[in-house]
């Protein structure tokens, strides 16, 4: 896995952060789930619904919040680099 983009604000505003895309955000949820042994064992640990994560898993769901807080994520807003 190549390592994330880091940001800084070309302002005073803003802060630093590792960038994931969706991508690379089920690729760490993939890895935790081998961690935890099983997609049994991670939704029971972290109490998220184990048909969901699978569906996540298969590509079929995007990553919802209850499972970007269990990767200890969170949603924010970037601008792009080649927005206006």
């Amino acid at each position: 896995m190549s390592m994330p983009a880091r940001n800084r604000a070309t302002s005073n505003i803003g802060t630093y952060a590792l960038t994931f895309n969706h991508d690379e955000v089920v690729r760490l949820l993939k890895i935790a789930v081998e961690r935890e042994g099983s997609q049994l064992a991670y939704a029971k640990h972290h109490r998220v619904d184990r048909s969901h994560l699978n569906q996540i898993l298969n590509g079929k769901k995007h990553v919802g919040p209850s499972f970007l807080k269990a990767l200890g994520l969170r949603n924010v807003y970037a601008k792009g680099r080649n927005a206006d």
